[in-house]
């Protein structure tokens, strides 16, 4: 019995020990104070998406950020993987880390903070205040590459190596600044324009002036890079050239305000004057319209079909004021052409630039095949044009004024009476138009005796022509036509050809003759001239005979 009482005895004892000991620990706890570290300055840096706060807590710990909306957007503190706004421990001997992470959206204009507060024994205080570094706005533009000689641009685009020069005016400036691009005008599109590159690490829109259309479309596989066409509207103000600022600014603020940081990004782009301006489709340019003696305007298919039409209508893009005239070489001077109307249509209602359409009838032709030169003087050219028939020639009326000669940008041939269906006419081929226009070549219709006074060769050859035989004269001015062969259109028939030559070249051959019938009535012929040494200036004929009796005449002379 002793025993079992001093055993209940010595284990009340130790468990009053421990009770002891117990509320003695607890107590001291309670009794010891946090210690807190010192405030730290954390910066996450452009590019970086944390930091790290360490501490050593001395009592259990609790370690939380702001849950406010503002702080929110930008900050959250990281258990492990998952985000929260408070993380808990116990009292160390050794340093803890917290991590304190950014969201991955841009911070451009603000440098948003965060303070970190530790609670430890029912006290707090903010351990770390947290910045994040405001993020660059980055914008380039570049320009894409243009050809000249094909009046385009360089399809697929090609841009630039190095950026646009930005501009750091406040006010649209009245002169092109250095760095600033003229915009083009392809022969493909409508309107001056041009096309670049833009690279940006924020979305932007774009500010520009009324005129200025700016169009962007996303390149693939190229973040933050669009192509951007800008294009020009023409109106009354610009039609003397005009240079506009375009602003590329962050589509997150007001783009009346600046808060720096390349919130607004400032190009200049011209357009030159287009008062002046003439814009005739392509194959108008150059080209020869040509008539049937009845005065039918003869279109031609690539099929070699032929559809008369009453009078040629077609287009062209000015400002208003244009004026075209018609103009040709009788005997040996010039006059405003008397058989050939021109109307041209402006729609009052249109732009200050527009396109609209002209048409040219021809008048009957009784005589020989003619032809007429046309040329388009613009608004303030045409203003100077008070007698055409004296204005548009030089005082001795024997050519256009040089100053006009660029305006120069089509012809007409009409068949004479004797060309109709039944008669004969020869006719350089589309495809070797290029020579004549390059000066390779040149195609003359004999068709005054004028031309028979200045050469002596010709005159072997005036019966035919007083009895209307017509005869042609191409001369090679370069060795470059193609190896000096030219394509003829013949209109009408013919049964052979005779090649004459002087006598002292026969064994040369240097000019010979082929030809083929493209359809009844109408044949191709290829007058070639061998390379062969001969002097320049010597001359041979290709004669086309119906029967006995020559019904067409081609004189050739090679000047090279």
């Amino acid at each position: 019995m002793k025993r079992m009482i001093l055993h209940w005895t010595s284990a009340l004892l130790v468990s009053a020990a421990m009770l002891s000991t117990a509320c003695d620990t607890s107590e001291a706890e309670e009794n010891t104070p946090p210690v807190f570290p010192e405030l730290q300055n954390l910066t996450i840096q452009v590019g970086e998406t944390s930091c790290d706060v360490t501490f050593t807590p001395n009592l259990d710990w609790t370690v939380s950020i702001p849950t406010d909306a503002e702080t929110s957007k930008w900050f959250e503190l990281r258990d492990g993987e998952m985000p929260v706004s408070s993380i808990s421990g116990k009292a160390s001997t050794s340093p803890v880390t917290v991590t304190v992470a950014t969201t991955e959206q841009e911070a451009f204009d603000d440098a948003p903070t965060c303070e970190v507060s530790l609670t430890m024994g029912g006290e707090s205080q903010i351990i770390a205040k947290i910045s994040r570094a405001a993020a660059i706005r980055e914008f380039e533009f570049y320009a894409s590459a243009y050809d000249t000689n094909e009046d385009d641009f360089v399809i697929p685009y090609e841009y630039s190596e190095t950026a646009m020069t930005k501009y750091t005016g406040t006010e649209t400036p009245e002169t092109a600044p250095e760095g600033t691009i003229e915009l083009k005008w392809p022969l493909r599109v409508g309107s001056y324009t041009y096309t670049f590159k833009s690279k940006s690490n924020f979305d932007w829109l774009a500010s520009a002036p009324s005129w200025l259309e700016v169009t962007p479309t996303a390149i693939a596989d190229e973040d933050g890079a669009y192509q951007v066409v800008v294009t020009a509207s023409l109106t009354e103000e610009n039609q003397d050239g005009a240079v506009g600022v375009i602003d590329f600014y962050d589509a997150s603020i007001d783009k009346n305000e600046d808060p720096g940081n390349n919130a607004h990004n400032k190009y200049c782009v011209s357009i030159p004057a287009f008062r002046d301006l003439i814009r005739f489709p392509y194959s108008d340019m150059n080209a020869t319209f040509t008539f049937n003696a009845d005065g039918k305007y003869v279109s031609q298919s690539l099929g070699s079909d032929e559809t008369l039409y009453d009078n040629l209508s077609t287009t062209v893009s000015s400002t208003k004021g244009l004026k075209i005239y018609a103009v040709d070489l009788r005997e040996q001077w010039y006059y405003l052409t008397d058989w050939v109307t021109i109307e041209d249509t402006w729609d009052e209602n249109g732009g200050v630039f527009q396109q609209h359409t002209y048409t040219v009838s021809v008048a009957a032709n009784t005589g020989e095949e003619r032809t007429a030169t046309l040329l388009a003087l613009p608004q303030t050219v045409a203003a100077n044009i008070t007698d055409p028939d004296y204005d548009l020639f030089n005082d001795a009326g024997t050519d256009i004024k040089e100053e006009y000669k660029q305006y120069v940008y089509a012809s007409i041939t009409q068949d004479g009476a004797s060309s109709s269906v039944s008669g004969f006419s020869i006719s350089p081929n589309a495809g070797s138009q290029h020579m004549f226009d390059n000066g390779s070549a040149k195609w003359e219709v004999i068709d005054s005796e004028n031309y028979f006074y200045e050469d002596d060769y010709l005159m072997n050859f005036g019966d035919e022509f007083m009895n209307g035989v017509p005869i042609y004269r191409l001369t090679y001015n370069t060795e470059g036509c193609e190896g000096g062969s030219i394509i003829l259109s013949i209109k009408g028939s013919f049964d052979y050809t005779f090649i004459g030559v002087s006598e002292e070249y026969l064994d040369a051959k240097w000019l010979d003759a082929e030809s083929w019938s493209d359809m009844p009535g109408k044949t191709s012929m290829v007058v070639s001239m061998n390379v062969n040494p001969c002097e320049t200036g010597v001359k041979g004929t290709i004669a086309l005979y119906q029967g006995s009796n020559v019904v067409g005449r081609i004189v050739c002379v090679r000047n090279y």
